[in-house]
């Protein structure tokens, strides 16, 4: 089986590749497993032509894509880039795909829906993005719907790793020189290290799932109990101030409420992800 990933060296790429290729080292039954890493260098998702000749010269099995702008505030102003990596990108891939019969599993998020909810979205819930980041990836996951036969879209939330910049990290460095911060207590969601998400795309593409699922860590927080959790399990005392997103001025209007129910996950795999504590320990413990 050849597997090509796009956006190899992000924070969730890089960990599906050691996954990986740990995988093809110790299983018997994937040692034919070959790897292809597309990074941008390589690969611009954003050109037809050199997606539809890089895809046909590799003729891969599977192409995971993990390619994507995700920067939500600057998506407001560089518009133009967001639609390309996340939309058009998306529409290129699945087309090339589907010349090569190849299967597709694209990255997408939470922030496709408004957060108005009172519980989490499950995955026919109606979708509703509130910027720009958020309807690109939208407009990403329906051009793959449209473009490919053979598709996996699994929407995942709050991403943390050890291979790029997050949420967690951002903290403890802030935790390094400050001794006070404001955090927003009405954005709840489910944080998600990206090893276990990895180890969840794994299973699905076993099992052969296709559609669109929902993968985050189990239960849910606030940023803001996201933050003393991280600053109390790891000693530090800063005081952590209770603020509304409405006096956290940001470019980009983001959902209160982005919780995901992960049901149909466990329900089709037998899987269920660890709770989101257990990921977060694992995770500062280099797990």
């Amino acid at each position: 089986m050849k597997i090509l990933i796009t956006g190899p060296h992000g924070m969730l790429g890089t960990d599906i590749i050691n996954l990986l290729r740990k995988e093809a080292a110790s299983s018997t039954h994937n040692k034919d497993l070959k790897v292809i890493e597309a990074p941008h260098e390589e690969l611009d998702i954003t050109l037809e032509d050199e997606v539809s000749n890089f895809i046909s010269r590799h003729t891969p099995d599977i192409i995971i894509n993990c390619a994507a702008y995700t920067n939500v505030d600057k998506c407001e102003t560089e518009r133009e880039k967001a639609f390309k990596v996340n939309a058009l990108g998306p529409k290129y891939i699945a087309a090339a795909a589907k010349e090569c019969g190849a299967r597709i599993i694209h990255i997408s998020t939470d922030f496709v829906f408004d957060g108005n909810s009172e519980r989490p979205y499950v995955e026919e819930d109606q979708t509703k993005p509130l910027s720009e980041y958020a309807r690109t990836k939208l407009e990403g996951e329906k051009n793959i719907q449209d473009y490919c036969n053979s598709f996996l879209i699994v929407r995942t939330s709050w991403l943390f790793g050890h291979h790029g910049a997050n949420f967690v990290k951002k903290m403890l460095e802030l935790a390094g020189h400050k001794k006070e911060l404001s955090i927003v207590t009405d954005e709840t969601g489910s944080p998600t290290y990206t090893t276990d998400l990895a180890e969840a795309l794994w299973i699905l593409i076993e099992k052969g799932c296709e559609g669109i699922f929902h993968v985050s860590n189990e239960g849910y927080c606030s940023r803001y109990e996201w933050a003393k959790y991280i600053f109390e399990t790891q000693g530090y005392n800063i005081k952590v101030n209770p603020i509304k997103s409405s006096q956290y001025k940001r470019p980009a209007k983001v959902p209160l409420n982005s919780t995901l129910n992960c049901q149909k996950l466990t329900t089709s795999t037998g899987m269920r992800m660890r709770p989101w504590q257990e990921a977060l320990s694992a995770y500062l413990n280099k797990q």
